[in-house]
């Protein structure tokens, strides 16, 4: 079993990227940039912390979703890619750089190490991502050679120990509630598994598979709302690695799969929508990102917050993307100057 060469981009995958990118915006936008729920706030004012959990809930999925799209079609690790990703990376470490001085007159401690990515809160989501690239031949090599029922099996044992470990207890640092390699690659895991062997439910009707993300987003949203009501509990919902994330997350997965069309302009934006997470969550600049939504929803009225940060969103997503294009454009003029 080989993992076949995709000779075009599959529009509706890639329309899933974009929208797994505007989700992680929406996650830092509710939880990141303004105050996280608590028994005070929700007493005080439970029509916005419901919204606000809401929000939360429905897009916590994004992160996961990302990986997800990865396993789908399986990493297919070639050097030349992996030296973009870095290219790229280095790219927005360094324009974020340059506007955060441009802003403030000052550089951030030991620059040089944040363009590396060395301090510790520096991009986890690629570095992390960067080791799922390094072993993917490992993890491809498994789906080749084991059966459905060994890979099934694998798969269910990961997410066991994952769930045991890393989200009931918590009983580990190093699976970090999600942020971490072993769920990364049960994530992949997972997705290539769905694509590979298509077991029975992932035969559903797309209109179904919408509706599960749809119902374990809000029933999320109601346990989150109650629990910490009342117990002041609930935050392991919201883990990347919970039970309901990685339900939703594989449902919505599932229902895009199914969107079956072709689009030159969606083909051409999803290419660029990593650009969106290295913006707006860079180190040192995306502290203005969180800081505009916090002054907004502590000084305008709900709807005039909401419209203010939709708009401010989708800036920093389509601004991202276009600048991503003079990326590009860059990367294409240094191999040809290369070869």
């Amino acid at each position: 079993m080989t993992m076949p060469e995709r000779k075009t981009r599959d529009s509706n995958m890639e329309l899933l990227r974009l929208v797994a990118m505007l989700l992680v915006m929406m996650v830092h936008a509710s939880y990141r940039a303004l105050p996280p729920p608590t028994q005070e706030a929700i007493a005080n004012g439970p029509v916005s912390m419901f919204l606000q959990i809401a929000v939360e809930s429905f897009s916590v999925v994004g992160v996961n979703v990302f990986v997800m799209l990865s396993g789908w079609y399986g990493i297919r690790l070639r050097w030349s890619r992996l030296l973009e990703l870095l290219f790229q990376v280095a790219f927005f470490a360094v324009l974020c750089m340059s506007a955060y001085y441009a802003l403030t007159g000052t550089l951030p401690p030991s620059p040089y190490l944040s363009i590396l990515m060395l301090h510790e809160g520096d991009y986890w989501f690629v570095k992390t991502y960067l080791a799922l690239y390094l072993l993917s031949p490992v993890l491809n090599a498994f789906v080749q050679t084991a059966t459905q029922r060994q890979m099934a099996v694998t798969i269910l044992s990961l997410f066991a120990f994952q769930w045991v470990y890393g989200w009931v207890f918590e009983a580990t640092t190093w699976l970090r509630a999600g942020y971490s390699l072993p769920s990364f690659v049960c994530l992949y895991l997972l997705a290539r598994y769905l694509n590979v062997y298509r077991p029975s439910f992932t035969k559903w009707r797309p209109r179904t598979d919408l509706c599960v993300y749809l119902a374990v987003c809000a029933m999320v949203t109601v346990a989150y709302f109650v629990l910490k009501r009342h117990f002041n509990l609930g935050g392991v919902l919201w883990f990347y690695n919970s039970p309901t994330t990685v339900v939703a997350a594989m449902f919505l997965l599932l229902f895009f799969s199914k969107l079956k069309f072709q689009s030159k302009m969606v083909n051409w934006l999803g290419i660029s929508a990593l650009a969106v997470y290295l913006t707006h969550s860079n180190t040192p600049l995306g502290q203005y990102y969180d800081l505009y939504i916090r002054e907004w929803h502590d000084s305008l009225p709900r709807f005039p917050f909401i419209l203010h940060a939709v708009l401010f969103i989708l800036a920093v997503f389509f601004g991202s993307i276009l600048i991503d294009k003079v990326r590009v454009a860059l990367w294409k003029m240094l191999t040809r100057i290369k070869e």
